[in-house]
């Protein structure tokens, strides 16, 4: 989809001078005279309001009529700008003439907004080395670079515009901009002098994170790194949260230890499971400490308003409203949720615990332990 339609050039009919000839008076000198007067008169306003307007910053003196609000930024960013106390120089990694219009004029709202933001193009023909000095990747044309002091953070082009695969026309077709989103991102990074860590437990087969799950995560400038704690023996103390994503072999005991003690004395986690033919008494004792236990099999839906492609165990839950969830609600949106491991609040649970469901099956699902059986 173009993001802008280019004007078209006019064509300008030529003049017979002979037509012209004999055809001029006194009186057509004398008024001739007039118009020159008033034209030059004209021009030097034209000339002096240009000057006033290009003063003006751009986010009076331009709309943003773009169907997608590509030049635009939004309150939250408008409140980081505002609060804003370090230098930033954002440079543009461009060819002259060759400037990417949406986030040329992107950049301009971010200037405008805050004294303490630069931007700089950087022809990387003329300064073939600029791009060297932060990063050895070869970056693609308009890719930024954002720098504060020290610190630095690369955006490639590539992760500004949004696209997705066709597999019809096997071709790439851009669906979204992600302009405002990165940038901010990126100034967030390179003014923050400690940024929160994300552990990620290891040593158990767990699965390797989703690409765009860690592109969300680190775009929220928080720092992965990887915990083994076999060899750690404990959660580290600048841990912000633990992520544990579906272990296909359980956890040890001293381990099981170590994350109970890290959670009761108020940390954070995100713990995820899969369907496994494998005991995990350890692994489900963290669980049940929060009044969970995970349930043997995949769902299948009996419903089939709720599962999709003729699939029962492609499910399609219904979303129930809460802080996690609230945008995905509002939005109207669906999740799918292929072979699924259930989840199910058990009788007893302490006081001082609150269990949401987020996703949850209709009556008629039920968990299939026996995958080979027909029935």
């Amino acid at each position: 989809m173009k993001l802008k339609e280019k004007m078209k050039n006019n064509k300008h009919k030529k003049f017979d001078k002979k037509k012209l000839i004999g055809t001029i008076s006194k009186k057509h000198i004398k008024n001739g005279s007039y118009t020159m007067v008033m034209s030059v008169i004209f021009i030097a306003v034209v000339v002096v309001l240009n000057m006033i307007v290009n003063a003006i910053p751009s986010k009076y003196s331009e709309i943003d009529i773009s169907s997608q609000k590509l030049y635009s930024i939004g309150d939250d960013t408008k409140a980081m700008l505002k609060d804003l106390d370090k230098d930033v120089t954002i440079y543009q990694i461009a060819q002259s003439g060759s400037e990417d219009e949406n986030i040329t004029n992107l950049l301009k709202k971010y200037e405008d907004e805050s004294k303490h933001i630069k931007v700089e193009q950087k022809d990387p023909v003329v300064n073939p080395k600029f791009v060297t000095e932060y990063t050895s990747d070869d970056l693609s044309a308009n890719s930024l670079i954002v720098v504060c002091g020290d610190r630095n953070k690369v955006i490639d082009y590539n992760n500004i515009y949004e696209s997705t695969m066709d597999y019809q026309t096997y071709s790439s077709q851009t669906t979204g901009f992600d302009g405002e989103g990165q940038i901010t991102s990126a100034i967030g990074y390179v003014t923050s002098e400690d940024l929160p860590i994300l552990y990620t437990l290891e040593g158990h087969g767990e699965k390797e994170m989703d690409s765009t799950i860690k592109e969300d995560i680190e775009k929220a400038n928080m720092d992965i790194q990887s915990l083994n704690l076999l060899t750690e023996g404990s959660v580290p103390d600048d841990a912000d949260c633990l992520f544990i994503d579906s272990p296909s072999t359980d956890i040890s005991e001293d381990e099981k230890t170590a994350i109970i003690d890290y959670l009761e004395n108020g940390g954070k986690a995100m713990i995820f499971s899969d369907y496994t033919t494998e005991d995990l008494p350890n692994f489900d004792a963290v669980l049940e400490n929060y009044g969970v236990q995970r349930e043997a099999g995949i769902v299948f839906e009996g419903d089939n308003q709720h599962y999709a492609m003729q699939m029962p165990y492609y499910l399609v839950p219904t979303i129930n409203s809460t802080d996690a969830s609230s945008e995905t609600v509002s939005g109207g949106y669906y999740v799918l949720a292929p072979y699924a491991q259930g989840i199910k609040k058990m009788d007893d649970v302490r006081d001082t615990v609150t269990i949401n469901s987020i996703l949850t099956t209709s009556d008629q699902a039920y968990s299939k332990t026996d995958l080979n059986s027909d029935t």
